[in-house]
């Protein structure tokens, strides 16, 4: 055997020895096997998309996912966070032409408003004052591709994203504080490129019932979009009718689904970013509230479910309902606590109830103990992980942990954060395997109730809001109510109430 060869034998024995065996490799793993997308509270979607394909009208969703709720009539204007940028400095396109003011209405800054002609842009910068400076033309409206979902061509309801809740303190319908976009009074200044400042906010106003685009989001908005800097980031706030703002929601991009779910979803949207409105002025654009996406994400089958439903509210105890939702509840929806962590009695109306679904969407996490235990902040050596308690649709609500530390409790919603589960609907087991590679650490898809993104918006004038009362819904397998009655609500220090007939009121969508 020559020397090259006596080295490779001895360089192979010697890897052999000190690689360490599949079984010193090996660890504890908890495997978490779960099914569905979202909290799980109140309409689970696919639920709503399959009742609707079987021939349920929309009241008989409506009815099963919220049983005791009212159906009223509300309206308003939905201020939506579309864009937060720290550097303070951005860019807003005008499709069809438009104006800068500031403010909104009424008496102008020096220099506003400031004419845009169509296919203009502006710059928009701040640093402790508001900077405006005409951009010319832009032929490009976003500098990235649209956020848009696909729209399946498939009958498989598409995933969504899941909302929040109310606060078990009773709120009222109310409209914005803040009115609709009216057109400026104020004679408007010839284009230039000169640069205009402002001590308040701006707000970019599109012309003829346009949008305005933002390139930073590659997407375009109806309404008046305002640029606010006040407490940090310079932020994009888009002002619309609510109505508008449905249309341009990304929580369903399926014009296969049924007319009757399509109705429900508007109605449950609808209520819950009048609530969101209420409690704080203000509603986000992701998935911890609800996915808007702008006037690129309007569809015909989703635009006639807005409009067979316009005004259309869910109300409990003459207030909006906490009309929350998932996408996915893998055949039973969940109780509050189960899927916020908030006690049961405080929303009557959502209960953990079974439904039809052909799409459980199944899903599977792995991770290794010792990476969970730094996840959930368990000071020592993990050993045993197991669900503790369940709540009224079986999902995990407490979870032991016991190991070198001793034994302890979590609630089952912080495995859910520490993890980034898909969903509350999940069982546990431990393995033993090579280690996996730690979850991704992602937002949480569970928030507390109506928690907001900005300070409440305090209320300048008393707030009003129509709605019509009809008896609380049930699944019932028949029409949606009529609403016989419209009552006006004004909001302020006092609340009064006055009953108005309305014999011609309409029948809602079914």
């Amino acid at each position: 055997m020559t020397t090259r060869q006596t080295l490779t034998v001895v360089l192979a024995v010697l890897t052999v020895l000190l690689a360490p065996s599949r079984a010193d490799a090996a660890v504890p793993v908890l495997v978490v096997d779960g099914a569905g997308f979202g909290h799980g509270v109140g309409m689970a979607q696919d639920g709503a998309y399959w009742m609707g394909r079987a021939g349920a009208t929309t009241g008989d969703i409506l009815g099963h996912f919220y049983p005791g709720v009212s159906l009223g009539r509300s309206s308003g204007v939905v201020r939506v966070e579309v864009l937060s940028k720290d550097e303070r400095d951005l860019i807003v396109t005008f499709p069809n032409g438009g104006e800068m003011r500031s403010p909104i209405t009424g008496a102008q800054s020096a220099g506003f408003p400031v004419s845009v002609p169509p296919g203009g842009a502006v710059r928009i910068r701040f640093d402790g004052t508001y900077h405006v400076t005409p951009a010319g033309a832009v032929h490009a409206q976003s500098a990235s591709a649209p956020l848009l979902l696909p729209i399946p061509t498939t009958t498989t309801p598409p995933r969504s994203t899941t909302t929040t809740t109310a606060p078990a303190v009773p709120v009222h319908p109310t409209t914005s504080t803040t009115g609709p976009p009216t057109t400026s009074t104020t004679s408007t200044t010839s284009p230039t490129s000169a640069e205009r400042t402002s001590p308040t906010s701006v707000w970019a106003v599109p012309a003829n019932g346009g949008t305005v685009g933002v390139p930073d989001r590659g997407a375009r908005y109806r309404g008046a979009v305002e640029a606010n800097a006040s407490g940090g980031p310079l932020r994009l706030i888009d002002q619309l009718d609510v109505e508008d703002y449905l249309r341009g929601m990304g929580e369903v991009r399926d014009p296969s689904w049924p007319a009757a779910s399509l109705r429900a979803q508007a109605t449950v949207a609808r209520t819950y970013a009048l609530r969101a409105m209420r409690a704080s002025g203000e509603i986000c654009d992701t998935e911890r509230c609800q996915v808007y996406l702008g006037q690129q994400a309007e569809y015909p089958a989703m635009d006639r479910a807005v409009a067979d439903t316009a005004g259309q509210v869910l109300l409990y105890h003459g207030a909006y309902a906490a009309a929350v939702y998932s996408a996915n509840g893998a055949g039973v929806s969940a109780s509050p606590n189960e899927g916020f962590g908030t006690p049961d009695d405080a929303y009557p109306y959502l209960r953990a109830a079974a439904y039809e679904t052909h799409s459980p969407d199944p899903w599977q996490v792995r991770i290794a103990l010792q990476d969970l235990a730094s996840r959930v902040h368990y000071r020592g050596a993990l050993s045993a992980v197991t669900v503790a308690a369940t709540g009224a649709s079986g999902r995990p609500t407490v979870v032991a942990l016991d190991g070198s530390a001793g034994a302890t409790t979590i609630a089952a919603t912080d495995l859910d954060h520490a993890l980034g589960l898909r969903s509350t609907k999940w069982t546990v087991r431990l393995e033993t395997g090579e280690p996996p590679a730690p979850p991704p650490v992602a937002d949480a898809i569970q928030s507390l109730p109506d928690v907001s993104t900005t300070p409440p918006v305090a209320a300048a004038h008393a707030e009003r809001a129509t709605v019509a009362l009809t008896p609380p819904l049930a699944n019932h397998h028949g029409r949606t109510p009529v609403l016989p009655a419209a009552v006006t609500i004004l909001l302020g220090t006092a609340c009064s109430v006055v009953v108005r007939r309305s014999p011609d009121e309409p029948d809602p969508a079914d």
